[in-house]
């Protein structure tokens, strides 16, 4: 049995319809969608689901600028979709006002193209032929399959009960309308948070000066409406976690992570399970992840769980 904190009613549902759709544009090759307007609805709703009081996102009218006055870390700061000039006089015009812009606010150049219909076409080979370095690269997946959630989330809880013995494994929600927040102190919430962040840390390589970083951005989410996260223990210690940002517009699911020690026992997946119900259940038409190009083993879990790409990899581009 899986112990499980915070309040959820019953799946909608939508959780025993078809088991694929093909809403997203007009073209659905295989696992693999092609629509511009979801690509960048994708990254616009990240962003947004992203932004705090202190975090703005501003529209520069041929693209977005998340920027974070009290964070220089690039992710935080980062240039989304833009749409620039075909020719090259007038690309390499707005590239010169982009990277002044960045140099204003004491930031590293940081474009990030969609990972399908970006204007001019060739937007990244440009920038990387300008100096820019990619850092990394995601694919964007989205959620088309979604019956048989419960199913699945009933056999992954099967799973990790019987690999760490029943009553072993509970699971704690946090965000800012649960029962357990607004019972619980600061303090408490808190400590919640650095459990969280040390999951985080420990499953993404984060350097251990981020630490501090990462917690306040834990408690920044669960103290804001429409941000949540759980959190899976094994025997009391953090084991897995998983992000949720809801509003009209739907869920964008992130910090999805596992420490290393916990690896292949199936708390990832339940963590993922989790969430996407939680997602359900906020309602909204789109739910949306995105995922490293280079994780095969990541990529081939959401497919199982119901979700297809979106385009091509998506570069991290970095002038240093």
């Amino acid at each position: 049995m899986i112990l499980q904190g915070g309040g959820r009613g019953v799946l909608p549902r939508h959780d025993t319809a078809t088991p694929r759709r093909s809403s997203y544009g007009s073209s659905v090759a295989g696992d693999r969608i092609f629509d511009p307007d979801l690509a960048r609805r994708l990254v616009l709703h990240e962003a947004r689901a992203q932004q705090t009081p202190a975090r703005e996102l501003r529209d520069l009218g041929d693209g977005w600028l998340l920027h974070d006055p009290s964070d220089a870390e690039p992710f935080w700061n980062r240039l989304i979709a833009p749409r620039w000039p075909e020719d090259s006089a007038g690309f390499d015009r707005r590239l010169d006002e982009v990277i002044t812009l960045f140099a204003s606010l004491a930031r590293l150049p940081h474009i990030r193209p969609l990972s399908l219909g970006s204007e001019p076409a060739d937007m990244a080979q440009r920038l990387r032929a300008a100096g820019f370095v990619a850092m990394g690269a995601e694919r964007r997946m989205v959620l088309v399959d979604v019956a048989g959630v419960s199913e699945r989330r009933a056999a992954t809880e099967a799973r990790v009960a019987a690999t760490f013995g029943s009553g072993s494994v509970s699971v704690s929600r946090e965000d800012v309308g649960s029962e357990p927040a607004r019972e619980r102190r600061w303090g408490d919430r808190r400590r919640w948070a650095a459990d969280a962040a040390m999951v985080l840390a420990d499953a993404f390589g984060v350097d251990s000066i981020r630490l501090l970083a990462l917690e306040n951005d834990v408690l920044a989410c669960i103290s804001r409406p429409g941000c949540a996260m759980l959190l899976v223990r094994v025997d009391g210690e953090p084991a897995a976690v998983a992000r949720r940002a809801s509003n009209e517009e739907g869920s964008y699911l992130s910090s999805i992570g596992t420490r290393p020690r916990f690896r292949r026992s199936g708390v990832g997946a339940l963590a993922t399970l989790l969430v996407l119900e939680d997602a359900l259940l906020a309602g909204g038409p789109t739910i949306h992840l995105a995922v490293e190009a280079d994780n095969e083993a990541g990529r081939l879990l959401y497919e199982h769980l119901g979700f297809a790409v979106v385009g091509d990899p998506a570069p991290d581009l970095l002038l240093r």
